[in-house]
C-alpha cells in the first residue's frame, strides 16, 4: 500500500493505491465510524447517486465538477471493494484482472485477428464473442434474465426494447414508433373520458413505455433526456419566481395567469 498517504501520489497508479490505502484506514478497528458502518448496499446508492452528480457535470460542461465527482464515483467503488476484500469474497485485483481479460476478449478486432471497420461492426463482435465464447446466451424461459430487477422502470423499459431489438423485433423506422405513441396517447384520452382509474394508469403505462421506445429507436437516453428537461423547468420556473418578486406578484393560484405570462416571457428570454 501507499505509505505517504498524507502527500499527493506523484503518478495515477500511486494515487489509487492512496485512495484504497485511505478507505482502508476508515474501515479498520480505529477508524471512521461511519465508513465502517457501510455496506456494498449503501456504497452503491452513494455510487448511483455520485454519477448522477458527475453527469450533471458533464451536461453543464463544468470541468471542475466533473473532476470533484469522479473521484466521489471511485471513493464509492473502491469502498466496494474494500468490503468485498473483508469479506474474503474477492481480492480487488480479481475483479481488475477479470474485466481486464474480459476488454481484451471481447475486443478480437484489436487484441485479435478479427476485423471491425465501424461501432455496428464491434457490437456484432462484442456479442458473438459474449455468446459464444463465454456462453452468456438467455434461456427460452428466461429471455429477460440478465436486466437487473433493481433498475428503475425507466431504464427497465429501456433495456427490455434493447432485448427485443437483439432478436428483431423492433419497428422498421422512426414513423412506426411516433405513430405507436400517438395510438397511446388517444388510448389516455379515452381511458379519461372513461373515468376509469386503473384503466388509465395502464394507458398511461403503455404511453410512458412507447415514448421510452421513441427514445431508444433515436439514439437518446430517456433518463438524459428526461434530466434535461428537468433541470430546464426547474431553470426557467426559477426565472419566473424572480420576475415575480421584482414585480410584486405572488406566487399562488389566485395569479395564475400572471405567471403563465412571467413563463412565456421566461421562455422567449432563453434564447436571446
Amino acid at each position: 500500500m501507499y505509505d505517504n498517504y498524507r502527500e499527493h501520489a506523484p503518478d495515477f497508479n500511486s494515487s489509487l493505491d492512496r485512495l484504497y490505502t485511505i478507505i482502508s484506514i476508515l474501515r479498520a478497528p480505529g477508524g471512521c465510524p461511519w465508513d465502517r458502518v457501510q455496506t456494498n448496499q449503501s456504497a452503491t446508492e452513494s455510487l448511483i447517486d455520485e454519477s448522477y452528480e458527475y453527469l450533471d457535470g458533464v451536461l453543464k460542461k463544468d470541468i471542475p465538477s466533473e473532476r470533484e465527482e469522479i473521484g466521489d464515483i471511485m471513493i464509492n467503488v473502491f469502498m466496494n471493494l474494500r468490503i468485498h476484500e473483508e469479506k474474503e469474497d474477492f481480492h480487488p485485483s480479481e475483479a481488475v484482472n477479470e474485466v481486464c481479460d474480459k476488454l481484451i476478449r471481447r475486443h478480437p478486432h484489436v487484441f485479435g485477428e478479427e476485423h471491425a471497420e465501424n461501432a455496428s461492426q464491434v457490437l456484432s463482435l462484442w456479442n458473438s464473442v459474449k455468446e459464444n465464447v463465454e456462453g452468456h446466451k438467455d434461456k427460452a424461459e428466461s429471455f429477460f434474465s440478465h436486466i437487473p430487477s433493481s433498475l428503475p422502470p425507466l431504464e427497465t423499459s429501456y433495456e427490455i426494447q434493447k432485448k427485443l431489438k437483439k432478436v428483431g423485433f423492433d419497428w422498421p423506422d422512426a414513423a412506426g414508433v411516433v405513430a405507436k405513441v400517438e395510438e397511446e396517447l388517444e388510448e389516455v384520452n379515452e381511458a379519461i373520458a372513461e373515468g376509469d382509474t386503473e384503466h388509465l394508469e395502464m394507458e398511461l403505462g403503455d404511453l410512458l413505455f412507447s415514448v421510452v421506445n421513441l427514445c431508444r429507436f433515436m439514439k437518446i437516453r430517456p433518463n438524459i433526456a428526461l434530466y434535461r428537461c428537468n433541470e430546464k423547468v426547474k431553470a426557467r420556473f426559477q426565472r419566473l419566481f424572480n420576475m415575480a418578486a421584482e414585480r410584486g406578484i405572488a406566487i399562488d393560484k389566485e395569479h395564475v395567469d400572471e405567471m403563465n405570462e412571467l413563463w412565456e416571457e421566461a421562455k422567449k428570454s432563453e434564447n436571446n
